[in-house]
Parts: structure tokens; sequence; C-alpha cells
């Protein structure tokens, strides 16, 4: 059933998305690793090819984890690390899911219904505000809902696109919310957006797939 603490703590997880994303990205030297094992038993975080993890902006706090990806080659300062297809800034934020609840991708229908309701658009919003969020379309594919919206809202350091492509799924008993934002000044269009956030799950189940069997 999806209850009004599994709203809350969806909620939180797309607010912590959209507060980190507002971060300056750090591009500092060295290596950035390609995974994150969070602790505490939580998810394996991985990015499509090229994406790597800003260990500098990325934190994590008890059961909840806040990870920013970029260009492995813009992170590590390197002309030989790969470079994503295209250039976007990625999150994924990590909360417990309620304990003895179903699994989330039953909730589904009833959360495409959510985010289009004003509380819903509220939660989606970087300011909160849910004026500022239009929702274009939601899609169920498997186990990820992938939602994309339109928000007006001011963006913060990284000055991202209005449009995004945001998606929710459960992994190893914890609700991991992502999101795909465009640069402003180099703006994505919806097509290679949603590939990108499609291929952001599936690096995700692969990742934590190797886990479990190795």
């Amino acid at each position: 059933m999806f209850t009004w603490t599994s709203k809350v703590r969806l909620a939180l997880a797309l607010a912590a998305s959209l507060a980190g994303a507002g971060c300056a990205m750090s591009f500092g030297g060295g290596q950035a690793p390609a995974t994150l094992a969070l602790s505490s038993g939580g998810p394996v975080i991985a990015g499509p090819r090229g994406f790597c993890i800003d260990t500098a902006q990325s934190h994590e706090a008890g059961t909840d984890a806040f990870v920013l990806l970029g260009s492995c080659a813009s992170l590590s300062h390197s002309t030989t690390a790969e470079r994503p297809p295209a250039k976007a800034v990625l999150t994924a934020s990590v909360t417990a899911a309620t304990p003895g609840a179903a699994p989330l991708a039953k909730s589904f229908k009833q959360l495409e219904a959510y985010f289009r309701s004003e509380a819903g658009r509220a939660a989606l919003s970087r300011s909160g505000n849910a004026a500022t969020v239009k929702v274009v379309r939601s899609q169920i594919a498997g186990d990820v809902l992938l939602i994309e919206l339109t928000d007006t809202a001011a963006s913060g350091a990284n000055r991202v696109q209005a449009r995004s492509w945001r998606g929710l799924m459960e992994i190893r008993g914890r609700i991991v919310s992502l999101t795909v934002l465009g640069l402003a000044d180099e703006p994505l269009n919806s097509t290679t957006m949603k590939m990108l956030a499609t291929d952001f799950a599936a690096a995700l189940r692969a990742a934590n797939a190797q886990a479990v069997s190795g």
C-alpha cells in the first residue's frame, strides 16, 4: 500500500536529490571512481558509461545518501578518461523503504497520480513550490517509474535546464530517486535525457546484481 509514510520518504529522497544538484561540481584531481558502494547494506551506485562519482559532493548519513555523478574525464582532469555521450549532471538519492511495505513497483500507478497532485509537484520542485512544476509525462518501465517534467524554479550554481527526467526504483530495500539534468547553456533534448535516465537505471541494476552474485 502507498501510505503517508511512503509519501514522506519519497519526498525526502526527491528533496535531497534536488538540493544536492544545486551544488557546484568540484571537478577535483585524481581518478574518479565509477561506482560507490554504500554502507549499511545499501545499494551500489553506478552511472551510465562515461559517468563517474563526484566524491566531494556525495555524502551518506545512516541509511540515506546523496550521490552526484559527472563526466569521468572532467572529474579526473584526464584526457584519457571516458566521457559520457552527452553533458549532464546525474544524481541518485537513497532513503530507506518503509518497513513491511509492499514493493515500490506495486505503487507506481498511485505514484503517477500523486506526482501530478499539488503535494507531488511540490516534492518534485527545486524550491518546494508546486507552481513551478509541470509534469509532462510519466512512464512505468518494469521496476522503474520515469517522469519527465519542467521546473521553472531557480536552478542553483549548476545552472541546469528547466526540463529533466526523474526515475524512482527500489534496490536492496532502499528507495532510489534518479535525476538527469542538462546544463542550461547546453540543453539536452527530451529523447537524450530519457535515454540517460533509462541507462542510469540499467547501470544500477547491473551493479547491484553483480554485487549480490559476487
